[in-house]
């Protein structure tokens, strides 16, 4: 099976999951990073397109304050310039949302930055607790992973999904 079906399987199998799992409305941005995910998400149930990162955040708070359990799709990038929103209205309540955050490619420069362990540290700081998608592990098994932190322990979670160079889950 070429990368790319293989790919495009691992996006529609997270889609699945993510809505199995209870996960619904997911918002994002017209600039999401995640376009097979975002796509097999949009095609099953739809996903909120709002102008900014910020506004996705803000949007997911008040879906859960009002008993949804929401799902934001971000980049890594993207997590940086909405931390005020989650600083302010996701940690200190700790409101039950989830984070999909894609993670971009390992840095090309030795000794570079490493936007994956930037998100990573980013997360930790604002207290959320972090999952990465592992090709080694089923991906049912993080996806309950997050499920059990968002929606038994009622605690923001952040499901960090590693992409390949075109966008597509590795």
């Amino acid at each position: 099976m070429t990368n790319f079906v293989q790919n495009i399987d691992a996006a529609e199998e997270l889609c699945d999951e993510l809505i199995a799992a209870g996960f619904t409305p997911f918002v994002s941005t017209q600039a999401d990073t995640m376009s097979a995910l975002h796509e097999a998400l949009d095609d099953r149930v739809g996903v909120l397109i709002v102008p900014r990162d910020d506004n996705a955040i803000g949007i997911a708070a008040g879906m859960s304050l009002a008993g949804g359990c929401p799902a934001v799709l971000l980049s890594d990038a993207g997590v940086s310039g909405c931390s005020d929103a989650i600083a302010s209205l996701v940690n200190p309540h700790q409101t039950p949302l989830l984070l999909v955050v894609s993670l971009g490619e390992e840095p090309a420069v030795e000794g570079g930055s490493n936007p994956r362990r930037l998100t990573e540290l980013l997360m930790s700081e604002l207290g959320i607790q972090s999952v990465t998608i592992d090709a080694s592990e089923r991906m049912a098994v993080r996806v309950k992973l997050v499920r059990e932190i968002v929606r038994e322990h009622l605690r923001p979670a952040a499901l960090l999904v590693p992409l390949d160079t075109d966008g597509l889950l590795t």
